[in-house]
């Protein structure tokens, strides 16, 4: 998997609620030790060690307070442009069919601005629509990882690695 790729979908499930599972699965870590972009690895490396030094219900209720009760850190991309506005649904639907371009389905319950949702994508998707995707929520992104960082939030660490991650992808050049 290149490099890009493994950075999305390690983004994608470290930025999913805390489950004891994925927490002990070996195989993250090794993931993560194995990434060639160093900053991106330190700072995934050092969420790692912030989930194995506390407890589940800690890590919990700091995924809950991050993400579901704060307007500036949702994880749900197209509410930090339109809130609870109708133009918020049609861009669902805009985002629904870049996925169905792309060839991929999401499931009924999955919502098409869903950061991880996104993520994941990006680590499936052929290049360009990949980069549309990335394109469309970058400066929201953008922004949740500074809110992050300004109230010094352990989840700025993925946050920045995804958006370290995000800049690369981007700039590079399309292999010919």
């Amino acid at each position: 998997m290149e490099e890009h790729r493994k950075i999305f979908k390690i983004a994608s499930i470290l930025l999913q609620y805390p489950e004891q599972d994925w927490m002990e699965d070996k195989q993250l870590f090794h993931e993560i030790s194995s990434l060639g972009n160093e900053s991106v690895r330190k700072l995934f490396l050092q969420f790692l060690d912030y989930l194995t030094t506390n407890e589940i219900e800690t890590l919990c209720e700091t995924y809950v307070n991050t993400f579901d009760f704060s307007d500036k850190t949702t994880m749900y991309l197209t509410y930090h442009l339109f809130g609870d506005q109708k133009e918020r649904g049609q861009a669902f639907l805009k985002l629904k069919e870049e996925f169905r371009n792309a060839g991929f389905d999401l499931l009924d319950e999955e919502l098409p601005d869903y950061l991880p949702v996104v993520l994941e994508f990006a680590s499936v998707a052929p290049e360009e629509q990949a980069k549309k995707m990335l394109l469309i929520h970058k400066t929201t992104i953008d922004k949740i990882a500074e809110e992050l960082k300004l109230a010094n939030n352990p989840y700025y660490l993925v946050m920045d690695g995804c958006v370290t991650g995000i800049v690369s992808f981007l700039e590079e050049k399309k292999a010919s």
